[in-house]
């Protein structure tokens, strides 16, 4: 199956040259091709690294946004509805639904960008081969790192995302099944972004320019890399009784990739053909009265409200007035309006929202705009996965530590007063830092795995996404799904928590 996979991608790279001297490419072995292309590693490499850094904040993520009930909407688009509905729905997994165009692109942007950076270590490893950029230039140890890089990414992304998966690291691999857990795809991930950190420090000249525009200096490519392997590996826990169970070498592992993170805020610039951030792009786009297309969930004002009177599901009838706010940040994130824009009555009131993002908005309405700024990864995740990493080590002092620094956005920005060094303050602290200063600048599944790992998904929310119907079906395999009202706290294939108990922010409706 891989094979085949290769010979494709083989023939639309011979196929891009300007000139052949044969009729029928597909009489030529993957050896000769490789003769042929000599910079095909090469290619093999940004692809993987661009189609990985495209996927981790995707529009795809729009409907984890949803049911983290970060955002809002009854648009029938993508069945964002489906995902912002309450009470919560089961997963349609069906190839011909709408909604399945979230775990489709993660499944299969993620497999592919694995399976490129794979065959290029394959060529480095195994064929023993040196591989040159399109200007002749050897750029074997380059490859080699990003390879490791993007596969890790991509496995860890799969794990976090998927309940179970195939852990494919071997170019001619064939199989049809799916034998490896969540936990397995995201420890051998690991494995692979420590093995391109470690490369990467025994490499002063590395570079990395694999993305359009972009070169990432070493320095922040090794820190870019252990802030990832923090996120991947916080984000591995379905339930907080699976997170305090994983224990002090877990999260102490957490703590020691973090305090190796990135040192400020890590964004990309869009250039004309380069990476945007296509799930901000979707969350801080507006329609022509200035509302919100998927705007923000009245979680966010309910959080944010100094007085206690924003309700968690919106009235029946009125319109809720701007809310007060101790936090200086909050009219600075996001904006008011009395329009409720497009969203529709008929399917549900109560996911009415009055506010729209503000940060990171551009005047294009969209980040795929040259000179646009992209949050990739933010400091202040860092600093939230450090004092959550606490938080389970039941270093409570410390926790509050970290949030209460003066450099803290809450606390340089927003002015807010310390958190108490209690597990209840700290907590309920972590909770509304993800909903009001990280949002969508977590990528495709922060806030949601935070929310997932500390029970505060709404009852029936599923967890994680069952593997797509087509793959099911090729491997000879049962479909299944997860999620829905009466599903509460159901158990998935390896004993976690598939869909959410009735114990969230808020009671299921």
């Amino acid at each position: 199956m891989k094979r085949i996979v290769f010979f494709i991608l083989t023939i639309s790279l011979l196929g891009s040259c300007k000139k052949t001297t044969f009729d029928d490419p597909s009489s030529f072995t993957n050896d000769e091709a490789n003769a042929l292309i000599r910079d095909l590693g090469y290619k093999l490499v940004t692809s993987s690294v661009q189609t990985t850094f495209a996927t981790t904040t995707s529009s795809a993520g729009t409907h984890f946004s949803l049911l983290a009930d970060q955002t809002t909407n009854t648009n029938g688009n993508s069945s964002w509805w489906d995902f912002a509905n309450e009470p919560r729905l089961r997963l349609n997994n069906n190839a011909s639904y709408r909604g399945a165009v979230t775990w489709n692109t993660f499944y299969n942007n993620f497999y592919q960008a694995n399976l490129d950076a794979t065959i290029a270590l394959d060529i480095i490893n195994v064929q023993k081969k040196t591989i040159l950029d399109n200007l002749g230039n050897d750029r074997t140890k380059d490859c080699e790192i990003a390879a490791y890089f993007s596969k890790g990414v991509a496995q860890g992304y799969l794990g976090v995302i998927f309940d179970r998966g195939l852990i494919v690291d071997e170019a001619n691999l064939n199989t049809r099944s799916f034998p490896h857990s969540y936990k397995a795809l995201i420890a051998n991930s690991l494995r692979l972004i420590d093995t391109s950190i470690k490369l990467a420090e025994a490499w002063p000249s590395l570079k990395f320019d694999f993305l359009t525009g972009v070169s990432v200096s070493r320095e922040n490519f090794i820190q870019l890399a252990n802030s990832l392997a923090a996120r991947i590996l916080s984000s591995l826990p379905r339930d907080k009784q699976e997170a305090a169970a994983l224990g002090a070498e877990h999260w102490n592992k957490v703590i020691a990739y973090a305090d190796k993170g990135i040192k400020t805020d890590y964004t990309i610039t869009t250039v004309t053909g380069g990476y945007y951030n296509q799930l901000v792009t979707n969350l801080v786009q507006r329609n022509t009265d200035g509302s919100g297309w998927l705007a923000p969930d009245i979680k966010i004002a309910y959080l944010a409200d100094n007085t206690g009177n924003t309700p968690s599901f919106y009235p029946a009838t009125g319109v809720l007035p701007p809310i007060t706010s101790n936090d200086k940040r909050f009219a600075q994130y996001f904006g008011y309006t009395a329009s409720f824009g497009i969203m529709l009555e008929s399917r549900g009131r109560g996911l009415f929202t009055n506010y729209y993002r503000i940060r990171w908005y551009n005047s294009r309405n969209t980040l795929n705009t040259p000179g646009a700024i992209n949050p990739y990864f933010l400091y202040e995740e860092i600093r939230l996965l450090t004092a959550e990493a606490k938080l389970w080590l039941k270093d409570y002092t410390g926790a509050a530590a970290a949030l209460n620094n003066a450099t803290a956005q809450r606390i340089a920005k927003g002015e807010l007063p310390p958190v108490a060094a209690t597990e209840d303050a700290l907590r309920k602290a972590l909770h509304y830092e993800y909903a009001i200063e990280i949002d969508g600048a977590g990528g495709a599944f922060v806030p949601f795995t935070f929310m997932r790992r500390n029970n505060l998904l709404i009852g029936g929310t599923p967890t994680e996404y069952p593997l797509p119907q087509l793959q099911l079906e090729l491997a000879k395999t049962t479909v299944y799904s997860f999620g829905g009202k009466a599903f509460f706290n159901e158990k998935g294939s390896f004993g976690e928590v598939a869909t959410a108990a009735n114990e969230g922010w808020k009671l299921s409706e």
